[in-house]
């Protein structure tokens, strides 16, 4: 295969998750590559790999375009980060280059006030929020019912979240969040310890098709920090329910937005068996689904957006006879480990869990030396290894997760387990 043959994509950032899939895709259809960011090319794996690099910060756009013009590129695309995610865009206008968002559909989807509202604007229930204002002057404090959640109204990754159980920790949550909020402002929410599930869409020359649902499980979280993901299941065990009640109200939400290519993800908490939406993005995820929904369906959402972003279309075959949140009647699941503070050193297990049948996909998310400081503690910078996988039965499935729990370990430079207990298999 040679479609791109002669074309020069920029990939902003070789380090966020999909990187490397992004450039191995372009390689592989004879595209040139190039990665920028500031980092030097050991700690940024799709450096590596791409055939050319720049040292310039993603948060330059003005000398990326003007370099871009120089070179003559042909496209610019990104991975699961949204700050990049931005610059992306950005970076795009200035070259009149395709990028499947604008600005406009970017903020709807990322500032949390705003998609919350369109949420509550179709009977999308969503999760129960209280205002504080500026310097807390006329605050009503006597209304919230902790503890609750305070997060940047514009955060992603769990940065600047704090749960806090009375008036004195809101007030300091408060002061934290806003140093993550490049506008300056937080969301209060209640919190709650319920069932999660995260569900995605493919969207495809306007039409906007429900492609996968899996339940989120969760663990490890702190008194004062948000748990973190462990395992996804896929099809979730919500899925009828979620499209008789509220899946054509969700559609409908996105088609007021004017959506018309791209992939976007919500994340919702089942609460005595009700929905309520709390995040939502739209753009590729950390979580990697893309493997899965192309061994099972038969079409990658990365590389159609890669597509997009050199021709303006989101590949040439309609998918939507493949779309099947069901999964034709298979199963995947989506093993995160954790890991504590440390600097990774080695990495053990990796190529026998590769080879063990059903396994699609193990992903490092980060190299050895990385330093997972401890402010990263409640955060997906936590997030070590993934492995995807796929099967045919409950049973089956639950045999294969145990046997690659059997054999990962990460250890750090000092050779001791960094590894955080994850989930009971008895308990799924």
């Amino acid at each position: 295969m040679g479609k791109y043959k002669g074309k020069k994509v920029l990939i902003m950032a070789g380090k966020p998750i999909g990187s490397e899939d992004i450039v191995n895709y372009l390689k592989n259809n004879k595209a040139y590559t190039i990665v920028t960011d500031n980092h030097p090319i050991k700690y940024s794996p799709a450096k590596l790999i791409a055939d050319e690099s720049w040292n310039i910060s993603t948060a330059d756009v003005q000398a990326i375009v003007e370099k871009a013009k120089k070179r003559e590129i042909d496209a610019v695309f990104t991975g699961a980060h949204e700050f990049n995610i931005w610059k992306t865009m950005e970076v795009c206008d200035n070259l009149v280059l395709p990028f499947y968002a604008s600005r406009e559909q970017l903020l709807k989807t990322t500032v949390k006030s705003i998609y919350k509202q369109l949420f509550k604007n179709f009977q999308i229930p969503v999760v129960t929020e209280y205002e504080i204002k500026e310097n807390f002057i006329e605050s009503n404090f006597s209304q919230i019912q902790y503890p609750v959640l305070i997060k940047p109204v514009d955060g992603s990754g769990g940065y600047g979240i704090s749960i806090c159980y009375n008036e004195v920790e809101l007030k300091a949550g408060y002061e934290k969040a806003i140093l993550y909020s490049k506008m300056g402002e937080v969301l209060v929410e209640k919190h709650t310890s319920s069932a999660e599930v995260t569900i995605f869409y493919i969207i495809q020359n306007g039409k906007i098709m429900l492609s996968a649902m899996a339940d989120r499980f969760t663990g490890n979280g702190e008194k004062y920090t948000i748990p973190l993901p462990v395992l996804y299941i896929f099809p979730s065990t919500y899925l009828d329910k979620y499209i008789s009640t509220l899946n054509d109200n969700v559609i409908a939400a996105f088609e007021s937005m004017d959506l018309k290519n791209g992939m976007i993800f919500i994340q919702s908490f089942i609460d005595n068996g009700r929905f309520l939406f709390y995040d939502i993005g739209f753009r590729l995820t950390g979580t990697q689904e893309y493997h899965i929904l192309d061994h099972i369906c038969g079409y990658h959402p990365l590389e159609m957006l890669v597509d997009y972003s050199l021709t303006g279309k989101m590949g040439e075959e309609d998918i939507s006879a493949k779309v099947n949140p069901y999964f034709n009647n298979k199963l995947a699941f989506n093993i995160t480990f954790l890991a504590k503070p440390c600097t990774i050193g080695k990495y053990k297990g990796i190529w026998d869990v590769e080879r063990m049948q059903g396994v699609l996909k193990v992903i490092k998310n980060h190299q050895e030396g990385t330093i997972i400081p401890q402010s990263a503690v409640g955060t997906l910078n936590q997030v070590v290894l993934r492995v995807l996988g796929v099967s045919d039965s409950f049973e089956d499935m639950r045999t294969l997760i145990a046997s690659v729990k059997e054999e990962i370990d990460v250890l750090s430079d000092r050779g001791k387990t960094v590894l955080i207990p994850s989930f009971n298999l008895d308990k799924l």
